[in-house]
């Protein structure tokens, strides 16, 4: 059986390259007359701080034309400028209305035709927004609770071969060697068929999962997990079992948390030098550097992403 990835067509905003990880996905975005930089950084999932660092911008203030280079972790959805030739009884609203813009901005993309009559053959800039990414997967694995996890939701539990079977060998690993805690909760992969699964971002593709924290404590309803929180020993097992397969290319944990599961890898036998490759700690939570990653919003939760599937899986 093999996995067909749908890939969106880039259009206005041309796609530029996908090397494998989190920050996969460049584009390049041409500026809109009166676009906003954090309109630009919400339209890419990503933050005007990175934008600026990416295209060494001192200040946010954006020339209409100015053509961006975007780094991103999520796909986007894509829009192009194209030519509209104006038929009988077209008017600038009625054109506005027919491709969702604002008429302002139409007007803005046609200086001069904006202040006489339209004729019909005249050609016009006008914006089309391109599909949302869908990112549907065929031939997805559902994962079932195992030894060590418990699957929250099975009808959301949905992953490659690779990923599904690299989750039960690494959980399983974690109950045979902690017999006596909770069963590690197994939160989102991906839907059965893939595509977008809101609230995510991501989750489109059947190689990403959630997985709740071990913590020193048992709480009933997910909180945000605090470094003194964390089980550190059971931790890092699990983050380090993940690493070890060769198969994750990266882990997204909230920076306070990495701080905390460092200083202990450190003082239990790990190198400095073997920590600095996986860990964006001790840099900043903006450095991309590391397979070890801080995202926003993984406070309660271990988001772990896998490389892509090969192109012959099993069947069986």
């Amino acid at each position: 059986m093999s996995c067909r990835v749908l890939i969106p067509v880039v259009l206005f905003v041309a796609f530029v390259g996908a090397p494998s990880g989190a920050y996969a996905y460049k584009y390049t975005h041409e500026v809109l007359p009166a676009e906003r930089l954090r309109d630009i950084a919400k339209r890419y999932h990503t933050t005007t701080r990175r934008i600026m660092r990416h295209n060494r911008l001192r200040s946010q203030r954006l020339r209409a034309g100015r053509k961006l280079k975007i780094v991103t972790s999520i796909p986007s959805r894509t829009r192009r400028k194209v030519r509209y030739a104006v038929v009988k009884r077209d008017t600038l609203s009625r054109i506005a209305r027919k491709h969702k813009m604002k008429l302002w901005l139409l007007k803005r993309l046609n200086t001069s035709a904006a202040k006489r009559r339209l004729k019909p053959g005249q050609r016009l800039w006008v914006v089309v927004e391109g599909p949302r990414p869908s990112g549907g997967v065929k031939g997805l694995y559902q994962l079932t609770s195992g030894p060590g996890y418990k699957v929250r939701n099975q009808q959301r539990a949905w992953g490659t071969f690779l990923s599904v079977t690299q989750i039960h060998d690494v959980l399983s690993s974690y109950g045979l060697r902690f017999p006596k805690t909770p069963p590690l909760l197994v939160m989102d992969l991906s839907r059965k068929g893939g595509g977008l699964f809101r609230p995510h971002k991501s989750h489109r593709q059947g190689r990403d999962v959630d997985i709740r924290y071990p913590k020193l404590k048992k709480y009933r309803r997910i909180v945000r997990t605090r470094p003194k929180m964390l089980d550190l020993q059971r931790t890092w097992f699990v983050v380090k079992r993940f690493l070890d397969t060769k198969d994750v290319t990266f882990m997204f944990m909230d920076h306070p948390l990495q701080r905390v599961l460092y200083n202990y890898a450190l003082k239990h036998g790990e190198t400095k030098k073997s920590l600095h490759k996986v860990f964006q700690y001790p840099r900043g939570k903006r450095a991309l550097h590391g397979t070890i990653r801080h995202e926003p919003g993984h406070a309660t939760h271990l988001h772990v992403r896998f490389r892509r599937e090969p192109k012959k899986v099993p069947t069986s």
